[in-house]
C-alpha cells in the first residue's frame, strides 16, 4: 500500500526543519502536518508559528531539551503567538548591535589629539644678536653696579 504524499501547508518544511534536529523519536510530521494546516484555516500567520518555533527552541535550556513537546502540542498550546514577538525583539536587538558594530568599524580608529604646548621659535640673527648686547649691557651695569659698592 502506497501513501500518497500530503501537500505541505505554506512554511511548513521550512518549520519542520527548524524543530526535527531537537525533536524527540515519537514526534513526527504525521500529526504536525494537519495541526498546522489548521491553525493557517483559522488566520494564524507562518511566519508568527516559526518565529514563536524559532524563540522556543532557542529558550530551552539545556535539561529540558530530551522533553521538548512534539510540534503538534506546541502547535495546539497556541504558544508560538505568544514567543514570536519575544523572537522579534530578540531579532530587532541583534541587528541594532550589528548596526553600531558596523558603524563603528566604518569610523576610523584614529583619536585627533591637539598639541597645547607653545610653540618655541628660533630667533633670528638680528633678533640673537640684540639678544647679547642687551645681555652684555645688563651684566656691564652689574658689574658697575658691584664695584662702586
Amino acid at each position: 500500500m502506497t501513501k500518497l504524499h500530503e501537500h505541505e501547508p505554506e512554511g511548513f518544511e521550512r518549520l519542520w526543519k527548524l524543530w526535527l534536529p531537537h525533536s524527540r523519536k515519537s514526534d513526527g510530521r504525521g500529526k504536525a502536518r494537519p495541526t498546522y494546516r489548521k491553525w493557517l484555516l483559522n488566520g494564524a500567520d507562518p511566519q508568527d508559528i516559526f518565529d514563536g518555533a524559532s524563540w522556543h527552541i532557542r529558550s530551552l535550556k539545556p535539561e529540558e531539551r530530551p522533553y521538548i513537546q512534539l510540534l503538534s502540542v506546541y502547535l495546539n498550546d497556541e504558544r508560538w503567538a505568544d514567543e514570536c514577538e519575544l523572537e522579534r525583539a530578540h531579532k530587532a536587538k541583534i541587528a541594532e548591535a550589528e548596526r553600531i558594530r558596523d558603524e563603528r568599524r566604518a569610523q576610523p580608529n584614529v583619536v585627533q589629539i591637539e598639541d597645547h604646548r607653545p610653540v618655541i621659535t628660533k630667533p633670528s640673527e638680528a633678533e640673537r644678536a640684540q639678544q647679547v648686547r642687551e645681555a652684555r649691557e645688563r651684566l656691564g651695569l652689574e658689574a658697575r653696579k658691584a664695584a662702586s659698592e
